[in-house]
């Protein structure tokens, strides 16, 4: 491997790494860190957990077509909470299939964001940091798969450039 390929990949590792914690920042610890010290030292139990699956929103669709419908939630909420849940997951269907080879597919790379988002949705379920609601991984997800689209779209142009570039030196 070429030395511009080595650092080509570390840099698609460093942004691998910090798209992920990027999300958690957002979907887990939107707080200070003295407020996590003191939920998890003094408020949180396993009534947690319980109270969260009352929570939960297992009907999917349901908070999409809540925030649709709703007259009393600012548009801009609408748009950033389901804005928000599509776009943070493209840097992922992006980063995901130039690191990895073997799931360059959108079935795979749709599964794979599928299953980071269930991870986030899981912890916040049992750690009472946020609500667990299927609609977020059908969004997050979605977003993977818009991000993957946009990778075999970039690969294709740079294709193209390659071979444009190629004829015109011959």
């Amino acid at each position: 491997m070429r030395d511009y390929q080595k650092i080509q990949r570390f840099l698609l590792w460093v942004l691998f790494i910090s798209c992920l914690l990027i999300l958690t920042k957002y979907i887990l610890f939107k707080r200070s860190p003295q407020y996590y010290k003191n939920y998890f030292s003094h408020h949180y139990t396993r009534q947690i957990i319980k109270d969260g699956w009352k929570r939960a929103n297992l009907k999917p669709f349901s908070t999409i077509f809540l925030f649709y419908r709703s007259k009393r939630l600012r548009e801009e909420y609408k748009y950033n909470n389901i804005g928000g849940n599509i776009i943070g997951f493209v840097p992922l269907g992006i980063l995901i299939p130039a690191l990895f080879l073997s799931v360059r597919s959108i079935w795979k790379i749709g599964l794979i964001s599928f299953c980071i988002s269930l991870s986030f949705e899981t912890t916040q379920l049992l750690t009472g940091l946020g609500s667990f609601d299927v609609d977020d991984m059908i969004l997050n997800t979605a977003g993977g798969i818009a991000g993957y689209i946009v990778y075999v779209g970039l690969k294709k142009l740079m294709q193209r450039g390659r071979q444009n570039s190629l004829s015109r030196s011959s």
